[in-house]
């Protein structure tokens, strides 16, 4: 489950707490997550969520062993390849994500751009934003 008002992803009987220092390298060992090398060395976790019927893939990025934002991408997105892509195909996701985290929070964002809107909290905030270039649109959680 996703708690983006609590800033924390539930996974089995323990959870992620976006601002917090957690054990990640912890949760990894215990097999709730995965740890994760990119080349050069760099370490990044991932662990599948659910919310609202909705599964997403969680990327974990640290910086400075602290958590630095979660990223949130749509499994189920209609989007698999760029044989799918077109600017339509990734607005909509956009909306739809927008309009996911706006009924999950119950309130509507604190700020609202182009490509992205922000929902502030306590402990940092989320945020839905698409980049054309890339052709994704995910949420972010980030720690203040």
């Amino acid at each position: 489950m996703i708690n983006f008002i609590e800033g924390k992803i539930d996974i089995g009987e323990k959870n992620i707490l976006t601002a917090s220092n957690g054990d990640l390298k912890a949760l990894a060992e215990e097999g709730l997550i995965e740890k994760r090398e990119l080349s050069g060395g760099r370490i990044y976790y991932y662990v599948e969520a659910q919310a609202d019927n909705m599964r997403f893939g969680v990327f974990i990025s640290l910086r400075d062993k602290k958590i630095n934002w979660l990223r949130l991408s749509w499994l189920d997105s209609p989007v698999k390849g760029w044989d799918d892509v077109s600017e339509e195909a990734m607005k909509d996701e956009y909306r739809l994500l927008s309009n996911f985290v706006e009924k999950t929070v119950g309130a509507p964002p604190n700020n609202k751009g182009n490509r992205k809107r922000t929902w502030r909290f306590k402990w940092g905030e989320v945020e839905v934003s698409y980049e054309p270039r890339a052709y994704q649109a995910d949420i972010y959680m980030k720690p203040q």
